[in-house]
């Protein structure tokens, strides 16, 4: 954890972190799975290990995205990932909240490119995400493309200079990561 404050909270997730992904009940990655499949069962989560480029997460609060920096293996911003998600609820185990499948990326030059909008009409369809989401997940993508092209915080260029303290450990997962939120249904979000 970066921040922590009532506006937001902003963590660094460094590569190397023990992280857990999404796995299909016979234990393919979820993006392994084709499309027409991956929505009509249940996933379960296994341990990972984040990869590639390091990210800086803004999490803010009753927001339905997070907005992320990723940068390069030298530490150059590359660009934004806004991830479309139910607004987090805080909980002893960290933060926990649902991915709405839709997601915008973003240069440096503020060209935005809508990603995955397929997989979210696909767990629309299946049910995984419910119409009323799906339609708060189209508003919120777009929301974030004008933020975005019009350089509003947090599109401004705070953080693109982000470093890490080099003396950071690369987090371990608490050891009540998978206990479950309590009381989180998801219901009364809209």
């Amino acid at each position: 954890m970066v921040e922590d404050g009532d506006d937001y909270t902003l963590l660094w997730l460094a590569a190397g972190t023990p992280v857990r992904f999404p796995r299909h009940l016979d234990g393919r990655p979820v993006r392994d799975v084709p499309l027409a499949e991956r929505f009509g069962v249940p996933w379960h989560t296994a341990d990972d290990t984040w990869t590639g480029t390091s990210v800086l997460v803004l999490v803010r609060p009753r927001r339905w995205h997070t907005v992320q920096w990723f940068f390069a293996p030298d530490g150059t911003f590359r660009n934004w990932y806004v991830n479309v998600e139910t607004p987090a609820v805080r909980w002893a185990g960290g933060l926990d909240a649902d991915d709405l499948e839709v997601d915008v990326v973003a240069g440096p030059d503020r060209r935005c490119q809508l990603k995955d909008v397929d997989e979210a009409e696909a767990a629309n369809a299946a049910g995984e995400v419910r119409d009323e989401w799906a339609a708060r997940a189209r508003s919120e993508a777009e929301q974030a493309i004008a933020d975005i092209t019009k350089g509003v915080w947090p599109y401004d260029g705070t953080w693109t200079d982000f470093r890490p303290d080099p003396s950071w450990p690369v987090p371990e997962l608490p050891a009540n990561w998978n206990q479950p939120v309590p009381g989180y249904t998801g219901a009364g979000l809209l």
